[in-house]
C-alpha cells in the first residue's frame, strides 16, 4: 500500500547521504571536530553538550555516547548533558525564559 512512498522516502535519504558522504569538505570538518575533542579529552577537559527541544534530544544521546560503553570497552570520556527545565515546554505554557 504505502511500499512505493516508503521506498522512494528510503531512497532519496540514501541520496543525501552518498552526497554527504562524497563531499571532501564534509568529511574534513568531522576530522576538524574530532580533533577538537581529542585534544580537549588529551588536556582533562569535557564536553558539555546542549540543545532544545529535538536538538535537547541529541544532546543527551550525544553525552550517552562518550560516557556509556556501546561498542566494545572503551575509557568513559567526560561529557554532560543537564537537563534543568525543557524550555520548549516552558514556550507552550507561554512562561518565556
Amino acid at each position: 500500500m504505502y511500499h512505493d512512498l516508503i521506498r522512494n522516502e528510503l531512497n532519496e535519504a540514501a541520496d543525501t547521504l552518498a552526497k554527504f558522504i562524497n563531499d571532501d569538505a564534509n568529511i574534513d570538518a568531522i576530522q576538524r571536530a574530532a580533533v577538537l575533542l581529542a585534544d580537549a579529552f588529551k588536556a582533562g577537559g569535557k564536553v558539555i553538550s546542549c540543545g532544545n527541544g529535538g536538538s535537547h534530544c541529541d544532546a543527551m544521546h550525544f553525552a550517552e555516547e562518550l560516557t556509556g560503553r556501546y561498542r566494545e570497552k572503551p575509557p568513559r570520556l567526560p561529557g554532560d548533558c543537564h537537563f534543568r527545565r525543557q524550555p520548549s515546554v516552558l514556550r507552550q505554557q507561554r512562561f518565556w525564559l
